[in-house]
This record gives C-alpha cells, sequence and structure tokens, in this order.
C-alpha cells in the first residue's frame, strides 16, 4: 500500500472511530431518558428506566378515565408533560385506588397521579405536591337566566340537590344567612341522586343545582351546550400528586417539572380543556 493511500485510510478509520465515540456519548442519559433535552433532572432511581411510572385509578372524569381502549383526563395528560419535562417516557399503570398506596410504596410506581385527595392519614404514608383544590359549584342552564353567582343569588330560587349530601347542608347553612338578612329562604329540592338534580334543572323544575367541583367539570365536557358553571365555592380539599415518604429526590423533581408546566401554560391549558374553573387552580392561589 502507497503512503498517500495508507494516510487515507488511517483518516477514515480515526474520523469512524470518533463518530462511535460521540454516538455512545448522546446515548449516555443518566435514568435512560432524553435527558439531553429535559428541562428537569430525572430522579436517578425508576421504577422502569427510562420511564416516569405513575399509577392511576381510571375511573374519575375529568381527571382520569377510559375512553374505548385509551386512557384519557386531566391527571393522564398531566402526567405525560411531567414525563416529557424531564426526558422521559410516560408508563401508565392502572389499578383499583386503593391499590395505589402499597404498589408506591413498594416501589412499583414513582408517583401516584390520580386525582388524590390529600388527607391527613394519607400524609402519614405519602408526601404530595398540591396541584388543585376543590370546591362545591353551581350549575345553572346555559345563559344563565337568572343570573345566579353565589349562593345569596338563590335567595327566593330553587336549588336541586343530593338528599343527604353536603350541598344539602350547604344550602341549609346558606338559609339561616339569609332568614338572619330577611332575606327569602333558597326552595331546597333534594333528590335521590346527583343525575335527578341534573334533570331536574334541565327541566326546570330548579334554577340551579349544586355539585362537586369535578363532578361540574365532567359535567361540561358532556353537555357544554346545556349547562354552565355559574360559581364555585368552599374551596377547601387540596388534590395532590403522591410519592414515597421521603423520596425527596422524585419530589423536587416533580415539583420543578410541575413548575415548568405551570410557567409555559401547559397546566392552565390543560385545565381549560378540561372545563376546570379556575378556582380550582391551586397555583392562582
Amino acid at each position: 500500500m502507497n503512503t498517500n493511500r495508507m494516510i487515507r485510510v488511517l483518516g477514515m478509520v480515526m474520523l469512524v472511530g470518533t463518530l462511535m465515540v460521540t454516538i455512545a456519548g448522546c446515548g449516555n442519559t443518566g435514568s435512560g431518558g432524553n435527558q439531553s433535552k429535559a428541562e428537569v433532572k430525572a430522579p436517578e432511581q425508576l421504577a422502569e428506566s427510562g420511564k416516569l411510572t405513575f399509577g392511576t385509578a381510571a375511573t374519575f372524569p375529568p381527571f382520569e378515565y377510559m375512553q374505548g381502549s385509551k386512557y384519557v383526563g386531566f391527571d393522564i395528560e398531566m402526567g405525560e408533560a411531567l414525563a416529557k419535562e424531564m426526558g422521559l417516557e410516560s408508563n401508565i399503570q392502572a389499578m383499583n385506588f386503593d391499590g395505589l398506596i402499597p404498589a408506591l410504596n413498594g416501589k412499583r410506581l414513582d408517583m401516584i397521579n390520580s386525582a388524590m385527595y390529600i388527607k391527613p392519614e394519607r400524609e402519614e404514608q405519602v408526601d404530595f405536591i398540591p396541584y388543585l383544590v376543590l370546591g362545591n359549584s353551581i350549575v345553572v342552564k346555559k345563559g344563565n337566566p337568572e343570573n345566579i353567582t353565589t349562593m345569596d343569588n338563590l335567595s327566593g330560587k330553587t336549588c336541586a340537590v343530593t338528599r343527604g349530601a353536603v350541598e344539602e347542608i350547604y344550602c341549609r347553612d346558606t338559609n339561616k344567612k339569609l332568614e338572619s338578612k330577611g332575606k327569602s329562604p333558597i326552595t331546597i329540592l333534594a333528590l335521590p341522586t346527583a343525575n335527578d338534580s341534573v334533570l331536574a334543572t334541565e327541566q326546570g323544575r330548579a334554577d340551579a343545582f349544586l355539585v362537586s367541583s369535578p363532578g361540574a367539570a365532567y359535567l361540561m365536557e358532556k353537555k357544554p351546550d346545556t349547562f354552565e358553571i355559574a360559581g364555585t365555592f368552599a374551596a377547601e380539599t387540596k388534590i395532590g400528586i403522591a410519592v414515597r415518604k421521603g423520596d425527596t429526590e422524585t419530589k423536587e423533581a416533580v415539583e420543578k417539572a410541575l413548575k415548568k408546566l405551570v410557567e409555559n401554560g401547559t397546566f392552565e391549558s390543560l385545565m381549560k380543556k378540561y372545563n376546570l374553573p379556575t378556582e380550582m387552580n391551586y397555583f392562582a392561589k
């Protein structure tokens, strides 16, 4: 082999070697995902390498539910967006609600993302990252013909509620306040189920009905041309993403990714998509 040809061959070998090293370097993603493009560093210890594995009980619209064989809902899309911020794929693990905390603590999940209410007894078992605040909504017919925006506006009007539920208590408490001010009380139409209240308002037998804010949001998705949310009140119960007790690395990663979603508008866009009222936004407080 002449000298010039040998030089060319050696040059090609060196170039290929350099490219292989470069490619190998690009493939080193730490937690196994596309960390080179990630906004947030993923936790080192994951249930499955390269994936953010979250547990959900897909039976609670509009947060997590099934459309055919597909998982849909606010939490599902939020979980996928959180994974993307960490450069990971999302890995949904559906199960019964009462199996979520055992699966998390058994390290089969990285987090629980299932509209889990934050309660003291749960806080003893897991750490929470809150993201929504629940309340009750006043739902009226589209166009709000009676201009109802608050509970006081229901004075002298008929409000449908589920018999024995907290909404009936709210109406009775409001009546005490109205009567102390010399105003007409609410006529409470207590019915067996929430669906009965929906039907009563749709038929004009009630001017409004009370329902939990998630229930109201789901109704807006199903019947946007029939009803509207006139107001939301008593927003006190928080919803949170759960991680293992003391798992500060995962908790901090989720908090940072969630903050990114709030800052870039993704969180608010999802709220609008699933008809969640502004009052439910934990970050707007």
